[in-house]
């Protein structure tokens, strides 16, 4: 289960939300501002945020366009009285995994919860395997880097080393790092590794 994050001003709004979910078995960490959220909770990391659209000083909006242009994996939830629906809604547009409108029904809630947690963990999972992908295709040389674009073009051993103007052996040596740094054990994987990755 990931973390369960509660961000509103409201603090009435904090120990009634609080205590529902309690009560529903789930455990949440409240903060009554934007502010103190972002200082507290690392964003990079997988979990479900339930907030507020409007606060003083940095508000929901804001918040939100801030984790989305962060990349963040966490799914928002957005809180809204009867006169910011239209905003709620923008806010879907926006990002947001889901809003919910005041006074919020508990089972509601509870369903929508358990749809955002897994699909943080779904991003999160994503996140982790571009990193992934990312590092193994950090570690190729430039040369390395051509003879897996030749691999990948689905050009023969003998014609990537007459474009690249080296021995065929060397090419052959060059090809079995590309495949072991990648760690795939040939052509049609490195294909559907690389499709994934420029997918995500």
């Amino acid at each position: 289960m990931n973390n369960l994050y509660l961000v509103d001003d409201d603090q009435d709004v904090l120990d009634s939300l609080s205590w529902m979910l309690e009560g529903m078995g789930l455990t949440c960490i409240a903060f009554s501002s934007a502010g103190q959220f972002l200082t507290n909770v690392d964003i990079r990391l997988a979990g479900v945020l339930l907030l507020d659209i409007k606060m003083p000083s940095m508000d929901g909006m804001e918040l939100l366009t801030k984790m989305v242009n962060e990349q963040s994996p966490i799914s928002v939830i957005m809180l809204t009285g009867h006169g910011t629906i239209a905003m709620a809604v923008k806010s879907i547009q926006q990002g947001a995994f889901n809003f919910l409108e005041k006074p919020v029904d508990g089972q509601q809630l509870l369903s929508v919860v358990n749809q955002a947690q897994q699909h943080t963990s779904q991003k999160w999972q994503q996140q982790c395997q571009q990193l992934t992908l990312s590092n193994r295709l950090a570690t190729l040389t430039p040369r390395e880097l051509q003879v897996m674009e030749g691999v990948l073009a689905g050009k023969m051993n003998k014609v990537i080393a007459a474009e690249l103007d080296i021995a065929q052996r060397t090419l052959e040596l060059h090809r079995q790092k590309v495949m072991q740094k990648m760690q795939v054990s040939n052509a049609a994987e490195l294909a559907w590794l690389l499709a994934n990755y420029n997918q995500t």
